[in-house]
């Protein structure tokens, strides 16, 4: 599921919204890409993320939309160069996820790995500290094959 251009490795960035929109740029830059467009995704996930919920402590954010009528799962991540607060917390890796209305197959189980990565400090920071795309992928198939 994860391209090389759907990973940002240590994108320089100054706020949340502004990871949103480079990894969002990331999507609509493929050939896989939501029925709305840009602006109105944009929109979709900023709602979302005024509910709350989406950043963990562990430094992970996950801001998502589930789109009615829309059968596909795409999913984006990002690490960031320096790092970004975001209501006292650190963003250190956001992955950004669109899905379908009730969360299609992918969306519960990349959730769970996600958050379970995230509790695992020492790996979680090898994974926010990779490289490249190869060293990120690397660190990430040592715990699931499905997601790389």
């Amino acid at each position: 599921m994860l391209l090389p251009d759907k990973v940002l490795i240590k994108e320089p960035c100054a706020s949340k919204d502004e990871l949103i929109s480079r990894l969002l740029e990331q999507i609509y830059s493929t050939d896989r890409t939501p029925p709305l467009p840009p602006m109105e995704m944009h929109k979709k996930i900023q709602i979302r993320e005024e509910i709350g919920g989406t950043l963990l402590p562990s430094g992970l954010s996950v801001p998502h939309s589930k789109l009615a009528g829309y059968e596909g799962f795409i999913i984006a991540m990002g690490t960031t160069a320096e790092p970004i607060f975001h209501q006292g917390l650190q963003i250190r890796l956001m992955a950004l996820m669109i899905s379908n209305q009730t969360g299609s197959p992918w969306y519960l189980p990349t959730l769970a790995l996600l958050t379970k990565i995230s509790r695992d400090t020492e790996y979680f920071q090898r994974l926010c500290g990779a490289e490249n795309f190869d060293g990120f992928i690397e660190i990430l198939r040592e715990r699931d094959q499905e997601l790389v």
